[in-house]
């Protein structure tokens, strides 16, 4: 049988696409398949990196350095938030006035909004006091009896308690906190804590008489604190209020977070942090004994991942997935202490998404702010959410309603903060809560209706919290002396309502 002509002139173009075909297979099967990067742009969410026969380009090794920097620094920033933190504290404490050994600041008429302080209560009395071990020394702290409270070191890790359930049983006495290098004599006849960082936080609380702060106040103020080495003539206190003068103690989220813990490494103990993480830092620039000298390029890296590190806490702190954070589960109550740890390791390893989750939020990681007492402590629970799962807006109203019989032995309270800077809401009021103290209305099943919204809806004013439009906010709803029917969960608080 003969060749048509068509048939032989087709052939050329045939044989032109059987080698294309041959050389995109041949490619294919020259694809390595562990994924090898080889000649041409890896593609990734941070954009694409050029490689030369498996070889990074020089502009591809520069943007890679700098996306692994990012990467460890808002790790860095995720992990080393509750020191930073407490950090803020200190020094917010320490700079309300001359930053003297004797200083201690008391919020003589409660705190208000115009302290910036990660939830803080409006109806306890607050004192704290910034010690510098380095500077001062070995550092006496004389109590009187029945002051609640301790001292925590610069990781937020209790140092001692001070009350009935502390050191001194409630019957107050003299404690001697030593620095981490002390190596001289103890003397006797003190209720001696020795420190691993050289910055400790003392802090105590009080609660109301009659409704009133002066008696707690006045117990606060009997407190003497002075470097040992004046032991033989204390200088007198200086008192700061905190009521009227402003405090800020909250951390930020730009740059300045990595020079805060660049200070920190600075100024405490080289081994005070894992070996790990000592490498982490080091890689990001920040070394104990080294100066820490970040040109511009590092600087906006740094800010960059401060702010990238802010964003994700925010939303492992406001949106959390965590099935162990829901106090009931029908209900949007969220537990502060997740998995019911001070210390986030109840699933077998540290918990740093859990930890890191508080931290943004609130200080004070105290095994006494989560042990299930009946009748005693404090048990705390929050919601950034109302019924429908939607986050709480400013410029909306809402109803909460709290069943009869709010199982406290003491008095509760509902506080709303801020969720740009989880203080208390600077509202125009004195004072964003609704509490026991405030004689709320009850009704007549003997449950209380909060109201929460930009104005306070008829004949409800008195149990009206209000909120700015424009701002998130969130309330925290504390029992002090919680009884059993909120431990096993008979009484439990309705969810927000939109109104």
């Amino acid at each position: 049988m003969g060749t048509s002509r068509s048939m032989l002139a087709a052939m050329p173009v045939v044989a032109s696409l059987f080698l294309i075909l041959s050389a995109i297979n041949a490619r294919a099967e020259n694809v390595d398949p562990h994924g090898w990067a080889e000649t041409g742009p890896v593609a990734t969410r941070y954009g694409n990196f050029e490689f030369s026969g498996g070889y990074p380009t020089a502009d591809t090794e520069r943007k890679l350095e700098d996306v692994l920097v990012l990467n460890r620094a808002v790790e860095t920033y995720l992990t080393q938030m509750p020191a930073v933190s407490w950090y803020r504290v200190w020094k917010g404490v320490e700079e309300a006035d001359k930053a003297t050994p004797n200083q201690m600041v008391v919020w003589e008429r409660l705190m208000n909004a115009q302290t910036l302080l990660l939830t803080g209560n409006t109806e306890t009395v607050y004192a704290m006091s910034a010690l510098d071990l380095k500077r001062d020394g070995p550092t006496v702290i004389e109590a009187p009896p029945m002051l609640l409270g301790g001292a925590s070191d610069l990781w937020q890790n209790e140092l001692i308690g001070i009350g009935p359930t502390g050191a001194d049983k409630g019957k107050g006495g003299k404690f001697l906190f030593l620095p981490p290098d002390y190596t001289g004599t103890v003397p006797k006849g003190y209720i001696v804590a020795r420190s691993p960082t050289y910055k400790v936080v003392f802090g105590v609380r009080g609660f109301l008489v009659d409704g009133k702060p002066d008696k707690a106040v006045a117990l606060m103020k009997s407190t003497k604190i002075y470097p040992l080495a004046q032991v033989s003539k204390p200088p007198a206190m200086t008192f700061v209020d905190g009521s009227t003068s402003p405090v800020d103690t909250i951390f930020a989220d730009n740059y300045q977070y990595f020079d805060d813990l660049e200070n920190i490494i600075a100024t405490e103990p080289a081994g005070i942090i894992s070996s790990t993480d000592r490498f982490t830092l080091a890689s990001i620039g920040i070394a104990h004994g080294t100066p820490f000298t970040p040109d511009a390029n590092r600087k906006a890296l740094l800010d960059e991942a401060a702010h990238l590190g802010g964003a994700i806490a925010r939303e492992n702190t406001f949106a959390s997935k965590d099935p162990a954070r829901l106090v009931y589960p029908d209900r949007r109550w969220e537990l502060l202490f997740v998995g019911g740890s001070a210390t986030w390791d109840s699933q077998g390893y540290l918990n740093t998404d859990r930890r890191a989750g508080f931290a943004y939020a609130a200080i004070g990681m105290s095994p006494a702010m989560v042990d299930k007492v009946v009748g005693a402590g404090s048990q705390y629970i929050w919601t950034p959410r109302d019924a429908n799962g939607a986050y709480l807006d400013g410029a909306r109203s809402y109803r909460l309603r709290l069943p009869p019989g709010i199982p406290v032995k003491n008095f509760w309270s509902v506080v709303v903060y801020d969720a740009q800077s989880r203080s208390m809401l600077q509202n125009g009021e004195k004072f964003p809560s609704i509490s026991q103290y405030t004689t709320p209305v009850i009704n007549a099943d003997g449950s209380v209706d909060i109201y929460f919204g930009p104005a306070a809806p008829k004949d409800q004013h008195v149990n009206w919290i209000k909120t700015v439009p424009g701002k998130g906010w969130f309330p925290i709803i504390r029992f002090y002396g919680p009884l059993q029917a909120f431990f096993d969960k008979t009484w439990k608080p309705d969810d927000i309502v939109p109104l």
